[in-house]
């Protein structure tokens, strides 16, 4: 008896699919096109859900609407590909080359681009939630409000890549690369950014409650705006670090956090664990830090003109030369 969930392809060649496409044929699903060249080709709005697809040149071609939902496309060529608004709901694009794809409002859902090479594509628009980019190559990448909510995005390259605007709730950016990328106005509610490189990344108005940043590196980080409550700071490296402005509630956590140099102005640390941390020469102008805990902290050569420090702990405190709140100059 045969396995029901055996899948059988039939064959084509590429010449054969394309004649029935000039045809006007466009459903050729469950197909076999293992290592086929369609280079340059005409077939918007193709169905090739479930076609293996594997090793094969799809390079230059306009696959635009096309349906390749579950198709494996691993290995595959797309480089140049028009791919605008196809549906690839769980296609496998584990390790392909997708450099200068056009994914502009394509459906991604589930996809597994493992390893995928997707430099300068563009993703505008697209759905990748659920997602796995785990390794991918990002880089001059375009994710302007893109869905990337629950994505694997784990040790991905995603250096200087625009992300402003994009959803990415619950991803998973652990070890990523993401210095100097633009995340202002992205949705990072309960993403896990531990261990990543966000050096000069751009977090201005990000949303972050819950996510974690354990011993993430945000030197020359720009938070100005973001908003931070119920999240996990300590051990990380903030210096240089720009949190004008930013809300931190009470349960924030900045215990031996590294914020020398960084910029606290106007920040509002109410009842904030900031035990042990090191604030040399850190600006906190005007900062709220009522009730906050700076128990064996460091504020040598800091600035905290015009900053609240009513019923905080300052015990063991290291006050060296730093500016108080009436201006004058600790010894």
């Amino acid at each position: 008896m045969l396995d029901s969930k055996v899948t059988f392809h039939l064959q084509y060649n590429a010449e054969e699919l394309i004649w029935r496409y000039e045809q006007g044929e466009r459903e050729f699903g469950a197909i076999d096109l293992q290592q086929v060249n369609l280079i340059q080709l005409n077939l918007r709005d193709i169905n090739l859900n479930r076609c293996s697809l594997d090793w094969s040149n799809l390079s230059a071609s306009d696959l635009s609407y096309a349906n390749l939902s579950r198709a494996d496309l691993s290995y595959a060529k797309l480089l140049g590909t028009n791919l605008t608004e196809a549906n690839l709901t769980s296609a496998n694009l584990s390790s392909a080359d997708l450099s200068w794809v056009n994914l502009q409002g394509a459906i991604l859902i589930g996809a597994d681009l493992e390893e995928a090479n997707l430099r300068q594509a563009k993703l505008i628009n697209a759905n990748l939630s659920c997602a796995n980019l785990k390794g991918a190559n990002l880089t001059g990448i375009d994710l302007t409000d893109v869905n990337l909510c629950r994505a694997d995005l784990r040790q991905a390259n995603l250096s200087g890549v625009d992300l402003s605007g994009a959803n990415l709730c619950r991803a998973d950016l652990s070890g990523a690369n993401l210095n100097g990328a633009d995340l202002s106005n992205t949705n990072l509610y309960k993403a896990d950014l531990s261990n990543s490189y966000l050096k000069q990344v751009n977090l201005e108005n990000a949303f972050l409650k819950r996510a974690s940043l354990r011993r993430a590196n945000l030197k020359g980080a720009n938070l100005s705006g973001a908003v931070f409550r119920e999240i996990n700071l300590s051990i990380v490296s903030l210096s240089e670090f720009n949190l004008q402005s930013v809300l931190l509630s009470s349960r924030i956590n900045l215990s031996s956090a590294n914020l020398s140099e960084a910029n606290l102005s106007k920040a509002i640390l109410k009842k904030a664990n900031l035990s042990y941390a090191l604030l040399h020469q850190t600006a906190l102008m005007e900062a709220s830090l009522q009730g906050a805990n700076l128990t064996d902290a460091s504020l040598h050569n800091a600035d905290l003109r015009g900053a609240n420090l009513k019923n905080s702990s300052l015990s063991d405190i290291n006050l060296t030369e730093t500016t108080m709140p009436d201006g004058s100059i600790h010894p």
